[in-house]
């Protein structure tokens, strides 16, 4: 009995572990959103550049996902965290010595390259740690980690940025990443090489091909890219849109924002919760959640005053954290841990990808339509309510045979 408490208290170390480097990470690439204010006037960047900044993550985000979770499944979770870590906080504090908006493009590049590995390595981290009855429930707590992230950022990196200036905030939260990278190096520990852990590694080469095939993985997937355009779209532009067209100084608008992002904060910690009460009706759930999401979006962005949006915001936010935890919990539900790293690393492929073509698509929006958000806004609705229309494609679990992703795998390795 006293053997298992101390595992459970390992596992509840590990995973405020993992939350918090998840926390740190949202916070190195959110911060940006509101940064870019004081770097587009100091670089003199038009709306166009300013998208392509912020898009410029995403897409080198979005290039690693699938390396990252085959790399994970190959190699352990414990690598691909450490190198991670430190790398993405070589990058953050090398942000702020930005001269140009080249050098910007370039090192947020590699900063997104970086990034990439962690969500693939951290799920594999909980599939290892936990058993599968408790891995929903896990995964959602890590998921929520983002959601802090954003109460952080919005509570205090406005008054940063006016404060000590937006190059010091690069550099103090490079510093927070190097402490976390220090933690994991000493505390995460790779798994004991039983012979089911080298009979995994011998068959994920065919992991990610395997999960291509499935109905489940491009259901979630395509659901998942359309609200993510939709959620990074608001989340990348609204600090801009407030301070340009609302007319809000950056301060206000950090501490309004902190309303979406604890009603998401709530909704993520509720999804794995729900998830588990939706079990066989998941269809359901998405599709449910996602029309709630576009709803309260579109009044949102054509609300007539400054309370009514983060209002509708906030509303909208809820409805998202639901479909943000269920999207990366309910992979643990279908599939084997020995492709969890890859299943996972092919759901952040889908937010991220929605994250590249969000900004710079509604940068260019902007741009054509002479400083217009309209068809910006339009855009990200009509991306809202398609991920409510591939909700449509997904499986129910009581109608998915759990077996078919690793007897395909098993197959496959048999065959060479």
């Amino acid at each position: 009995m006293k053997s298992i408490g101390v595992q459970r208290d390992n596992r509840k170390f590990i995973l405020s572990l993992l939350f918090v480097g998840y926390m740190v990470s949202y916070m190195d690439r959110l911060v940006m959103n509101l940064a870019v204010v004081p770097i587009g006037q100091e670089l003199h960047l038009s709306p166009t550049a300013t998208g392509t900044v912020i898009s410029v993550f995403f897409l080198a985000y979005t290039i690693m996902q699938i390396p990252a979770g085959w790399l994970t499944d190959r190699f352990g979770y414990r690598r691909v965290i450490i190198f991670s870590v430190f790398l993405w906080s070589l990058f953050t504090v090398s942000t702020g010595f930005a001269w140009s908006f080249t050098a910007l493009i370039v090192i947020r590049f590699l900063f997104g390259i970086m990034e990439g590995g962690y969500p693939a390595a951290s799920a594999k981290a909980i599939a290892e740690f936990f058993p599968k009855k408790e891995r929903v429930k896990a995964q959602s707590i890590l998921m929520s980690s983002n959601s802090f992230g954003g109460l952080i950022t919005g509570l205090i990196v406005p008054v940063l940025l006016i404060w000590l200036g937006w190059r010091n905030v690069f550099f103090a939260l490079g510093a927070a990443g190097v402490i976390i990278g220090v933690l994991f190096l000493k505390y995460i520990r790779s798994p004991i090489q039983s012979e089911e852990a080298k009979e995994q590694q011998s068959v994920n080469k065919n992991s990610m091909l395997s999960l291509l095939k499935t109905r489940q993985t491009w259901a979630l997937l395509l659901t998942w890219f359309s609200i993510s355009i939709a959620s990074w779209g608001t989340v990348s532009w609204l600090p801009m849109y407030m301070v340009t067209v609302r007319h809000l100084d950056l301060v206000s608008t950090g501490m309004l924002g902190l309303l979406p992002t604890t009603a998401a904060t709530l909704g993520t910690v509720a999804g794995g919760w729900l998830l588990v009460r939706f079990s066989g009706r998941e269809k359901m759930y998405f599709v449910m959640n996602g029309l709630f999401y576009t709803a309260f979006l579109f009044l949102a962005l054509f609300a007539p005053n400054v309370g009514m949006v983060f209002t509708y915001l906030a509303l909208a936010s809820i409805f998202y954290g639901f479909v943000f935890s269920a999207v990366y919990a309910l992979p643990h539900k279908l599939f084997d841990k020995s492709v969890i790293g890859s299943a996972i690393g092919i759901m952040s492929l889908g937010s991220m990808l929605g994250g590249f073509i969000a900004p710079i698509m509604m940068g260019a929006f902007i741009s054509a339509l002479k400083g217009s958000y309209d068809g910006a806004f339009w855009f990200l609705i009509a991306a809202g309510l398609s991920s409510a229309l591939f909700g449509l494609t997904l499986r129910n679990s009581n109608h998915v045979s759990h077996r078919g992703v690793d007897d395909s795998i098993k197959s496959n390795a048999g065959a060479k």
